[in-house]
């Protein structure tokens, strides 16, 4: 701190204890300063009894004002003799200080000597030459008071340093704050912060503060001084730190892996998109896939409700007490089908292999199509088709529609509809009556009664109960 004391004729000296010059505030940062003032008596003088020293700080927003908030300012004091009562003003911008004990004095000799020490002064932005006004009681001869000055050096803090960026906590909670904290120059710095791709964001002071992270991240910290030649400021520092998250939300372009699993919920939100899963995947809670899934192996449902609101396609078995495909499109897999409960919407099951569940259910339009076998204790397809190699059931129903494929069997099979073997024989039901196709060569079906009249199926007799039929056909010529 540069000083100097006017004692030109004065009893007492007054001198700073540390010369270097306190350093400005800035707009981001309150610096703090410390004045050690130390009382001696003049040099070539006698002894000088004090009753009292003031101190007065130069308090405003100028440059030639010390501080604009002393209202926070600490002080105490140091003396080789006896002790001294300091009696700050309300603002503390004014301190009395006056010897304690007998007589009220302090007899400054060559030795001895009083420090009044201000600490924690915030310290003005300007730089400049604040002046503190000081006045001495004194009664060595009478007594006599005189005033001074002592002028106090306020300068930019121009060296620059960068270190020890960091986050508070190494870790924290989904969706939590990341307070980061970093030590650096602020004369002609600015400090530039980015992470998540993010352009770069300018921040002032010495920390930040980041909310909503949800995903380990790492932020990078740039200072930037001027260049000494253009002046602006594309000089680079760099520093960086990461902070990692507890159960994070990972959101990727691409996932790839030989096997997910999860634990409690898989969300994948995409209305014009497809998830695609490789390799065995197995799901222990409820899983809802806003478009369409696509697993290039297993799909496994052990605990929850699979729902895909589009399709689900697999290249391998769709396999679980409850998988459902929403209203429209469906369940598709080159390999078999099964579960307690199936549910495709309004959509079609469809395999190579085979479908088979205690449940059943392709919707109202489209139906069950497998290539393989159809089996279930409730096969219902609405509306729509069940075909395949064997379908067989205690209940099979297709609704309005046809039951086609090689082998058709079970205690409960109906269908509004046809029901269709594969080699082209038809069982027809119409009303209360029943007409078997047998071929394409102009045969007739004819039913008769061996204990009472005969007649074909079209002769309208109803009532042959307690009767025994024989079925043969004939040629229709």
């Amino acid at each position: 701190m540069n000083s100097r004391s006017i004692t030109a004729d004065r009893l007492l000296e007054a001198v700073p204890d540390d010369p270097a010059p306190l350093a400005v505030s800035t707009a981001s940062k309150t610096k703090l300063g410390v004045i050690g003032l130390r009382f001696t008596k003049a040099a070539g003088i006698p002894d000088v009894e004090c009753t009292r020293i003031t101190v007065t700080l130069p308090v405003g927003n100028t440059n030639t004002d010390l501080t604009s908030n002393p209202g926070n300012i600490d002080y105490k004091h140091s003396s080789s003799g006896r002790s001294w009562n300091i009696t700050p003003s309300g603002d503390r911008a004014t301190y009395v200080c006056t010897p304690s004990g007998p007589g009220g004095k302090f007899v400054f000799t060559d030795t001895a000597h009083f420090t009044l020490i201000l600490d924690a002064i915030p310290v003005g932005r300007l730089p400049g030459e604040a002046s503190l006004a000081l006045t001495a009681s004194t009664t060595t001869n009478q007594p006599d008071e005189e005033d001074w000055t002592v002028p106090i050096t306020k300068a930019v803090d121009d060296f620059f340093f960068f270190r020890a960026f960091s986050c508070e906590q190494p870790q924290i909670p989904n969706n939590g704050t990341a307070t980061l904290r970093w030590e650096g120059s602020e004369h002609e710095t600015e400090y530039w912060l980015s992470y998540d791709g993010r352009n770069p964001q300018q921040v002032t002071g010495q920390s930040a503060q980041i909310e909503g992270i949800t995903d380990t991240t790492t932020f990078v910290l740039d200072a930037r001084t001027p260049n000494p030649d253009t002046k602006e400021f594309d000089q680079h520092h760099y520093l960086s730190t990461t902070v990692t998250v507890k159960e994070p939300t990972i959101v990727a372009k691409e996932l790839t892996a030989k096997r997910i699993n999860v634990p409690q919920t898989l969300t994948a939100d995409s209305s014009n998109k497809t998830t695609t899963l490789h390799g065995r995947t197995t799901f222990e809670e409820d899983v809802t896939v806003m478009a369409q899934l696509i697993v290039n192996g297993t799909i496994t449902n052990e605990a929850g409700t699979v729902q895909i609101e589009a399709g689900i396609t697999s290249n391998g078995t769709v396999q679980g007490s409850s998988l459902k495909a929403g209203t429209t499109y469906g369940i598709a897999s080159n390999g078999a089908i099964t579960g307690s409960g199936l549910n495709a919407g309004s959509g079609n099951i469809t395999t190579s292999g085979t479908v088979q569940g205690s449940s059943l259910q392709a919707g109202t339009n489209y139906g069950i199509a497998s290539n393989g076998a159809v089996s279930g204790t409730s096969v219902n397809v609405g509306n729509g088709i069940i075909k395949g190699g064997a379908i067989s059931g205690s209940s099979v129903s297709a609704g309005s529609g046809p039951v086609t494929g090689g082998a058709i069997s079970g205690s409960s099979v109906s269908a509004s509809g046809n029901i269709t073997a594969s080699n082209g024989k038809r069982v027809i039901r119409v009303d209360d009556r029943i007409k078997l196709e047998v071929n394409s060569h102009n045969k007739e079906l004819y039913l008769y009664c061996e204990t009472g009249n005969r007649d074909n199926v079209y002769g309208g007799k109803k009532d042959y109960a307690n009767s025994t039929w024989r079925v043969h056909y004939r040629d229709s010529n």
